[in-house]
């Protein structure tokens, strides 16, 4: 977890109020991502998470204008009518090539059960959307190094 940010900051819902707060980051493109290779969720799945068959992960979002969103237990889907990607090395080479091609928050939007939905979009149209379980928002001073992602 991020110095930043604390436990009391964490968020489960977006709610009407988060989501004013946080529709200026639509149209802010990703400077950097890190991606974790276990989840905060992970000891609530019934069977035994491996990286083969990962669904969710935890990341950190670097946006350009110096916003951090670490995203806890996400989902990562090619579109709203397929399935969540499997296995954490595809979720993160899907991920990484998105920020690598320039990607940006194009819509913050909140699913039925009011969990924040992110959509990634590239110049060229490829997107993802990233269901997340819980975030933190905050700042960063400094991008992570390579060797950390």
């Amino acid at each position: 977890m991020n110095e930043n940010a604390t436990a009391e900051n964490i968020n489960f819902k977006l709610t009407d109020d988060l989501w004013e707060e946080m529709a200026d980051l639509e149209g802010v493109a990703i400077a950097s991502i890190v991606i974790w290779d276990s989840s905060l969720v992970d000891e609530d799945m019934e069977e035994e998470v491996t990286d083969e068959n990962r669904m969710y992960v935890d990341c950190e979002l670097y946006l350009a204008n110096q916003t951090l969103l670490e995203l806890y237990g996400a989902a990562v889907l090619p579109s709203e009518d397929s399935e969540p990607l499997l296995g954490l090395e595809l979720i993160s080479t899907e991920l990484s090539s998105l920020a690598e091609e320039g990607a940006v928050v194009e819509e913050i939007a909140a699913d039925q059960d009011e969990s924040m939905v992110l959509t990634l979009v590239t110049e060229s149209g490829r997107s993802l959307l990233v269901y997340t379980s819980a975030w933190i928002e905050s700042t960063w001073d400094e991008l992570p190094d390579d060797d950390e992602a």
